[in-house]
């Protein structure tokens, strides 16, 4: 396809996205009346909001470092979660709060990750070559080793009891943590700019770096303006649709709301798995995400809880949320120890999926898949216990990119 006609198609596809993110955010503000209308209207904006931001990220890794871009993307795409978290945290709904962040959690790693690699093979497979594995590149090392981190504090937590403000100052000071060594790591070769298709590739061959750097700007901010404003909105509409249905607020909160949370990291990742050689930087933005998820989303739990109390108030947790976040927490375990070697398998794919869909179809099995999560993450650190690779990785670039630039 040639550079003008590519160029044509790029743009043809951000003014369809345009064209359905602005009468669906102004039908959403001034027309929509109804619990109904106002979930889908604004289901449709996220939707090509989560587009625009997959296109600036894929392009902006040429600018910063892909972990800082990726890094970036995970905070804006997370938005439609944190609005729910705060919006619920801030009616003391904590019930609810919890609820969204157990099944946004294991939506994510549970689905999001295995329908990458899915999606990877069937499109490897149609090409004759299909794949076994999806290999991380070295430095998503970073992201993975701050999953293990924020994973093992998680079980401090269920330890607990209850989730209060050290908590949060030290989930945020992780995040914290994590976005600036991310910022640390060098942009991409120019040589993988020929892997980049798309509106992406062309932003990145815009023969004005200002033109380029504004276009980039222009599509995250449209993103997350968008979906900022259209999570709270739906989040309400969600649970006045159940009480409608006559079903289960919990469950409405624990998996319907969170699949449209989900999104813009599922809109973004399967559309770099369907290209195959960017399937690594979809489990990257996937991991980048649930970093965001278990270290500033829950963080900003308690912060919220308190200032609508009026003074520091400390989050006691009920049987259910311990069970809950405990089977999370296991999840995140065994999709943990999955990465240490830098490689995402067919395995691995297949069991975090069966497990995440025989919990959704029976919920009170919820102990006994907490017991098989943790026992095969023993058995897997045992068995590749050797092929563990992401804490040197990490140490290398420490030293690197980090420690280097501060002699």
């Amino acid at each position: 396809m040639s550079v003008e006609r590519t160029a044509k198609t790029s743009v043809v596809m951000v003014v369809i996205c345009y064209a359905v993110l602005i009468p669906s955010t102004l039908a959403m503000i001034f027309l929509s009346r109804g619990p109904v209308m106002i979930a889908v209207t604004s289901a449709f904006a996220i939707i090509a909001a989560s587009l625009l931001l997959a296109w600036a990220t894929e392009s902006a890794q040429f600018l910063v470092s892909q972990s800082l871009a990726l890094a970036i993307l995970a905070l804006l795409q997370v938005l439609p979660e944190y609005m729910f978290e705060a919006t619920l945290a801030w009616n003391r709904l904590i019930e609810y709060a919890s609820a969204t962040m157990t099944g946004s959690n294991r939506l994510l790693m549970g689905a999001g990750w295995p329908l990458i690699f899915f999606i990877a093979y069937a499109f490897s497979r149609k090409n004759g070559t299909p794949i076994t594995e999806i290999r991380l590149d070295e430095r998503q090392a970073v992201e993975a080793f701050f999953l293990v981190i924020a994973t093992g504090y998680s079980f401090i937590i269920v330890l607990k009891r209850m989730l209060d403000i050290i908590d949060g100052i030290v989930l945020v000071v992780m995040y914290l943590t994590y976005l600036w060594v991310c910022m640390k790591i060098p942009e991409e070769s120019e040589e993988e700019v020929e892997h980049v298709h798309g509106p992406a590739r062309t932003i990145i061959f815009m023969k004005s770096s200002v033109m380029r750097m504004i276009v980039i700007i222009a599509l995250v901010m449209t993103g997350g303006v968008v979906i900022f404003s259209s999570a709270g909105p739906f989040v309400l509409s969600i649970i006045e649709v159940a009480l409608i249905l006559g079903f289960s607020q919990f469950l409405f909160a624990q998996w319907v709301a969170p699949f449209l949370s989900e999104f813009p990291e599922s809109a973004s990742a399967f559309y770099w798995a369907g290209t195959v050689r960017l399937s690594p930087m979809a489990i990257g933005n996937m991991v980048s995400s649930k970093v965001n998820q278990w270290t500033l989303l829950i963080g900003t739990i308690p912060v919220i809880y308190s200032l609508s109390i009026g003074h520091l108030a400390f989050i006691p947790l009920s049987h259910l949320q311990v069970e809950e976040i405990l089977l999370t927490a296991a999840q995140s375990a065994f999709g943990c120890v999955a990465l240490l070697k830098l490689r995402f398998t067919w395995k691995e794919a297949t069991i975090l999926f069966s497990f995440w869909f025989a919990q959704f179809l029976f919920p009170q099995i919820r102990i006994e898949v907490t017991i098989a999560y943790l026992v095969l993450a023993v058995i897997w650190l045992v068995y590749y216990r050797k092929q563990v690779t992401i804490f040197h990785q990490f140490k290398k670039a420490m030293i690197e990119h980090v420690l280097a630039r501060r002699r």
